[in-house]
């Protein structure tokens, strides 16, 4: 139910995600990534409408990394920045990042030789794995649309999820 793919720009670079439901130990995963004993992006999974808004900011961010201009400390925190439709390190990660008290957690590791990291954050969560694709069921799309200032006339041209790549893609020439 994980799902690895290549990044489009670097092909040494690979971005693996899963998605976990029942999530007991919230709060331990996040210590465990804030302590370095894993290194992934664990996302808050209301913030998050589609996969392929994820793989959108995790493209950046490993991009930013090979060019070496990233806002943040490493790449992993990077991808929440790039998710964020502030330039505010803070506010992307209390809007973004895993709270201890989410039930669900996207995860985001890149370049997991062998899935190493993967398989220990799989032995540390305290949940169920399901389909990427189940991620729908727990989006919180009104916040979402109001985080990104998605308005209604840009749906009727656009899905949800186009916007929110545009407005990723876009960041850094407009302020949302």
């Amino acid at each position: 139910m994980k799902e690895t793919v290549c990044h489009h720009l670097y092909s040494d670079c690979s971005i693996t995600f899963a998605l976990y439901k029942d999530v007991t130990n919230a709060k331990e995963l996040r210590q465990s990534v804030m302590n370095g004993e894993f290194e992934a992006t664990l996302l808050k999974t209301s913030m998050v409408a589609d996969p392929f808004q994820v793989l959108v900011a995790a493209n950046r961010a490993v991009h930013l990394h090979k060019i070496e201009k990233m806002t943040t400390k490493n790449v992993h925190s990077e991808i929440l920045f790039c998710l964020s439709s502030t330039k505010n390190i803070s506010d992307s990660f209390r809007k973004f990042g895993l709270g201890d008290g989410d039930t669900s957690v996207f995860v985001v590791v890149l370049n997991d030789k062998d899935d190493a990291t993967m398989n220990l954050i799989q032995s540390k969560i305290q949940g169920t794995q399901i389909p990427l694709t189940d991620v729908k069921q727990f989006t919180d799309e009104k916040l979402v649309k109001k985080l990104y200032k998605v308005t209604d006339t840009e749906l009727s041209s656009c899905s949800l999820t186009d916007a929110l790549v545009s407005k990723i893609a876009s960041k850094e020439f407009v302020t949302i």
